[in-house]
């Protein structure tokens, strides 16, 4: 027999206190939470959708969520960046390239804020509505064609550290550094699939265009002419779906996606990403079958990970320490030994969530 939890607001002396009842072979169970506390934790689960925000060059141009789910649409501005180009997973011999690139687009998904996935595009004018057409990244390690469900622009990135004690905009921080080419692309990995072979066969190998798939001539490229030429949109591959809803893969035949429907769309943002659509857009589009239950289930959550006393709450000084931290820690990179090197790291990958 299932226990029913009873919620009521009661006051203890000075303060209010947020208290559940259950009652279980006719015995009361009591909890009291401090309620800023479940305030605080409930509000976690909100919904939020910011819209396009002004935007002048790099930096977030929409936070979208609900319940346990966030999703983040960051652009970085036409320049030259240093990529990091391995031959082989986690290569300590890592290449860095400078290569120019158009504005790049990363869509970053977090679950119970963790890093879900993360989908990465070109566009080569600045995000001032939502209808901007996307194309496909040059890089590789990076889902163009179609990989295993997962959509389009999809990075192909461990899950590899826990963030969920983070506040916001470390988690953040941390997303837009893996993405942003620090960690190494494997050229290896997901070569069926990624930029540079794509872009190899699209241009039918013509050494006209090699600079869009090698990057020792297109390294060549930028420091000849710069980035202004990353800016012409007819060098760039469209993204073609089949529609709003079926993203996985490139469709010759399909329609330009665009970056409303990038996000608004249904995606799988890893292998076992089942969470479809994103609550925030079944709410919005007014497909939340299974809402009552969602609902329940993370306002239970959030009564159990309250505090029964509350001590305040400060985003700044903690962000402090987790920076402090990071100053103190020391990374080191095994070596792959040869037959560890060109083993593909999706199954380990697919088993760690």
């Amino acid at each position: 027999m299932n226990a029913r939890a009873d919620y009521t607001f009661v006051q203890e002396n000075d303060s209010i206190v947020f208290r559940s009842k259950v009652k279980s072979f006719n015995l009361d169970h009591v909890t009291d939470k401090d309620l800023a506390s479940f305030y605080f934790n409930f509000s976690k689960y909100s919904i939020m959708d910011t819209g396009l925000l002004p935007l002048d060059g790099t930096g977030l141009l929409a936070i979208r969520k609900a319940g346990d789910h966030t999703q983040v649409v960051y652009q970085h501005k036409p320049g030259i960046y240093y990529v990091n180009w391995g031959v082989y997973e986690k290569d300590i011999d890592a290449k860095k390239y400078y290569l120019a690139q158009p504005y790049r687009i990363v869509i970053i998904d977090f679950l119970n804020d963790n890093l879900l996935g993360a989908r990465t595009f070109y566009s080569t004018v600045p995000v001032t509505h939502p209808d901007i057409p996307l194309y496909h990244v040059n890089l590789p390690n990076i889902n163009c064609r179609g990989y295993r469900g997962n959509a389009v622009g999809w990075i192909c990135l461990y899950h590899n550290e826990d963030w969920s004690s983070l506040p916001f905009n470390e988690r953040l921080m941390k997303a837009i550094d893996r993405c942003s080419g620090t960690e190494a692309y494997n050229d290896s990995n997901m070569s069926e699939t990624d930029g540079p072979r794509f872009y190899s066969t699209y241009y039918k190998n013509n050494l006209n265009y090699e600079y869009l798939w090698n990057p020792l001539l297109w390294e060549k490229k930028t420091c000849q002419a710069g980035y202004d030429w990353t800016l012409d949109q007819n060098i760039w591959i469209p993204v073609l779906v089949d529609s709003v809803d079926s993203q996985s893969c490139h469709n010759s035949n399909g329609e330009q996606l665009t970056l409303k429907m990038a996000i608004f769309g249904n995606y799988q943002a890893y292998y076992s990403d089942k969470y479809i659509p994103k609550p925030i857009n079944a709410i919005e589009r007014n497909e939340f079958s299974s809402g009552v239950k969602l609902i329940t289930n993370w306002f239970t959550r959030a009564f159990v990970t309250a505090k029964t006393t509350y001590t305040g709450l400060d985003i700044f000084s903690d962000s402090l320490k987790v920076r402090q931290q990071n100053t103190q820690d020391v990374y080191t990179i095994e070596p792959e030994s040869e037959s560890d090197e060109d083993e593909d790291h999706d199954q380990e990958e697919e088993d760690q969530f």
